[in-house]
């Protein structure tokens, strides 16, 4: 069976169970709402980290070709002239400055940063000093992704 439901119908029945919900109701009918929610959000975070991915390769690729331009300007002048060459410089520096992408990659550097912890905080490590350590630091430098996140999405 196939759920046809959209991600904001899933949000607006979410929000209409929850503000229906009271004592009488069943636990099994919450803990299937909670399912599709943790389920379709498992997949946003998949497609998520999928696109922070291309994204990163997309910029190499727009750097690479601004400097090309950049080192080649008076051959491209020639052909195309110098206000060409500005209007490709100007937009391709603008693909450059991605102030929301920047916060996702954060984001998603930070989740990374996360499980480094997590694992160095095991109980295989706990009694290893520069384990607890390492795991202190990835949370710091955690947070400060997580800080640079908030503020490159603002």
């Amino acid at each position: 069976m196939t759920n046809k439901q959209s991600n904001k119908e899933l949000v607006k029945a979410g929000h209409a169970f929850a503000s229906a919900m009271d004592m009488d109701t069943p636990i099994i009918e919450i803990a299937k709402l909670v399912t599709k929610l943790a389920d379709r959000l498992d997949v946003l975070d998949a497609c998520n980290k999928s696109l922070a991915a291309e994204i990163v390769v997309a910029r190499k690729a727009v750097k690479l070709f601004c400097d090309v331009v950049g080192s080649n300007t008076d051959a491209i002048c020639e052909e195309i002239g110098s206000e060409g060459v500005r209007a490709i410089l100007a937009a391709m520096s603008a693909t450059g400055n991605l102030p929301a992408t920047d916060a996702i990659l954060n984001s998603v550097r930070a989740e990374g940063v996360d499980m480094f912890a997590a694992h160095c905080s095991d109980k295989e490590h706990a009694m290893d000093r520069p384990w607890t350590f390492a795991a202190l630091h990835a949370e710091l430098f955690a947070s400060k992704l997580r800080a640079d996140a908030a503020k490159d999405g603002e």
